[in-house]
């Protein structure tokens, strides 16, 4: 009998360090497998993003995109009003998109985290900010121009008015009377 259990023993312990090393060069191939896909997906985005580049650089030096942008920038440091405009214009476009797209990264880490029912809410309250904000730019550059348009048809009807019943000839009527 006790011959049997020493066999037992043996045919148990190397069982298990059978197994466990299978398992090893099980996780070892999964590692290099992993590391080749790595490896394939950083060169082939290598690739693509050098492309994307020399495209971008080539387009930009056909419509000579850097020349107009410095005669751009070169007219508003003349002018600092009318920059400061500019700014406020790209500022004002440019706020509604970035606060979606803050909303919409925090979406996207709550939903990784574990804050699934929240995404809803933030997705929603990102696209009512979203959609007041451009409104009221809409709404603020139509009552704007819409000043302009009266300004200008007044002075026009102004000056018409003054064309056509002869300013001088009026003067000289006051000074006789």
């Amino acid at each position: 009998m006790p011959a049997s259990s020493i066999d037992d023993r043996i045919e148990t312990k190397s069982y298990p360090e059978n197994a466990d090393s299978q398992k090893i060069k099980e996780m070892e191939r999964r590692h290099r497998r992993n590391e080749d896909l790595a490896r394939f997906i950083l060169s082939r985005t290598s690739i693509y993003l050098h492309r994307i580049n020399k495209a971008v650089s080539e387009t930009a030096a056909r419509y000579r995109l850097q020349e107009i942008a410095q005669a751009i920038f070169a007219s508003l440091q003349q002018y600092p009003i009318l920059a400061l405009a500019v700014a406020i214009v790209i500022f004002t476009f440019t706020l509604p998109f970035l606060v979606f797209i803050f909303f919409t990264m925090t979406t996207a880490v709550m939903a990784f985290t574990g804050f699934v029912l929240i995404e809803g809410a933030l997705i929603t309250a990102a696209s009512v900010m979203l959609v007041s904000l451009l409104i009221g730019v809409f709404l603020i550059m139509a009552i704007v121009g819409l000043m302009f348009l009266t300004g200008y048809l007044g002075i026009s009807r102004v000056y018409e008015c003054m064309t056509r019943f002869k300013v001088d000839d009026l003067r000289e009527y006051l000074r006789d009377n």
